[in-house]
């Protein structure tokens, strides 16, 4: 079987879909990553060991950041955000805005050049599966064309689908989504079907209370933690003389906003109160609005996520899919200062009702805040009991090898 893999090309996104690249390749299939290059991220494709090819032309994140440059609305940073929670926010204009303006970006990310030219090599290559990124419909467009099946793969909780049922309930005469799939299908003697919305099934890796009760068709997956490979210091596999609590602000608002929306300063002051040792994953950038980091602070650019955190009392971070999934797997309660990036606010709700983690607002982080909240999580037993409780309820959730029989058999129908 030759499997593609579509993913939006920054690290993030390619180690997301990477486990389920090695569960087919470990199972005798070819499977290769297709799609655009970033020119700043080539490396994590290849830290992957997984074949990779580019299409289309170069989506330069670091220049493009906030989309400016791209003729599309600017999702990430207008007033109508996908990553509202609020219920009494979801009327008919905030939804068709979010809707309208999430469009343009996946016909930004999904240009006419990159879908010939992937169209072109999938005639010719004849994949019989393509697993895609949420955020690009090449996978879903070409396959349909060639006659492939395929699966999305979430990296976080599934807001794409949320904001398509809300639109949906709206009962509008037109969706701009299926206009432009139709409109490209229609050049090449295809009409629209509703898979093309979510995939034939989407792998989601995500805990699941998480999920959202959609009319999808979810796979349930383990979370499989990836980290850029680097050796591991001999000091975070030893067992700390205090609770040990790490500090990450993630990459991706960096990377589409230019900033980080969280005060680092405010986050190292209120951890330094504490009779702990914190690990904090903060670059020089990071650190450069900061006249002292603490002295139970140590300040690292990049550790091994997973490693770390299995030495952890707790972890205070900004909510992106990836993080959760580490957190989860290690059965670490999690404070979550939330960006505004996707669904970091959904999933820091979910987490704090579920008992093992608390939500602190971008607007209410202070650092008697950070310190009361972390205070709380190693101190209250029962953020440590439901950490437990999830994680193994992800241990307990059928790994991506065991979903391999299930993407054969979709593939071969």
């Amino acid at each position: 079987m030759r499997v593609m893999l579509i993913v939006f090309p920054t690290r993030t996104h390619v180690y997301s879909m990477a486990p389920v690249g090695w569960a087919l390749r470990a199972a005798g299939h070819e499977v290769r990553y297709v799609g655009p290059r970033n020119p700043s991220e080539v490396e994590p494709f290849l830290e992957t060991g997984l074949d990779a090819m580019w299409f289309g032309d170069d989506v330069d994140i670091a220049r493009e950041r906030k989309l400016g440059d791209t003729g599309s609305s600017n999702a990430m940073d207008d007033d109508f955000k996908l990553s509202e929670t609020r219920q009494e926010r979801y009327t008919a204009e905030y939804v068709r805005a979010v809707h309208e303006m999430w469009v343009d970006v996946f016909r930004w990310i999904t240009p006419d050049s990159l879908l010939d030219e992937l169209l072109s090599f999938a005639k010719q290559w004849q994949p019989d599966l393509v697993v895609w990124d949420p955020l690009m419909y090449a996978g879903p467009l070409v396959a349909h064309v060639v006659g492939a099946a395929h699966v999305r793969m979430l990296y976080a909780a599934d807001q794409t689908a949320r904001i398509s049922f809300q639109y949906q309930e709206l009962g509008e005469r037109r969706d701009p989504l299926v206009e432009w799939m139709s409109g490209w299908l229609g050049k090449h003697g295809r009409e629209f079907d509703e898979t093309l919305r979510f995939g034939m099934a989407t792998i989601d890796p995500s805990p699941s209370c998480i999920r959202y009760d959609l009319d999808v068709n979810y796979i349930p997956v383990r979370f499989v933690p990836v980290n850029r490979p680097l050796p591991i210091p001999r000091w975070v596999v030893e067992e700390p003389a205090r609770p040990r609590v790490c500090l990450t602000l993630g990459v991706s608002n960096r990377q589409v906003h230019g900033r980080e929306e969280a005060s680092v300063l405010d986050l190292l002051d209120g951890l330094g109160e504490l009779d702990i040792e914190v690990i904090a994953t903060l670059s020089a950038d990071q650190l450069a609005s900061v006249d002292r980091v603490p002295a139970n602070v140590r300040a690292v650019d990049f550790i091994p996520m997973n490693e770390a955190l299995a030495s952890c009392s707790a972890i205070v971070h900004q909510g992106g899919g990836a993080t959760v999934g580490n957190a989860v797997v290690n059965g670490v309660p999690q404070l979550i200062v939330p960006g505004t990036t996707w669904s970091e606010r959904a999933s820091a709700l979910a987490q704090e009702e579920r008992g093992y983690g608390l939500l602190l607002d971008l607007a209410d982080l202070t650092a008697s805040s950070v310190r009361s909240g972390v205070e709380r999580l190693i101190t209250e037993p029962s953020f440590a009991r439901c950490a437990a409780e999830v994680r193994q309820e992800m241990l307990d959730t059928p790994t991506l090898s065991d979903i391999v029989p299930d993407l054969e058999a979709l593939a071969s129908r």
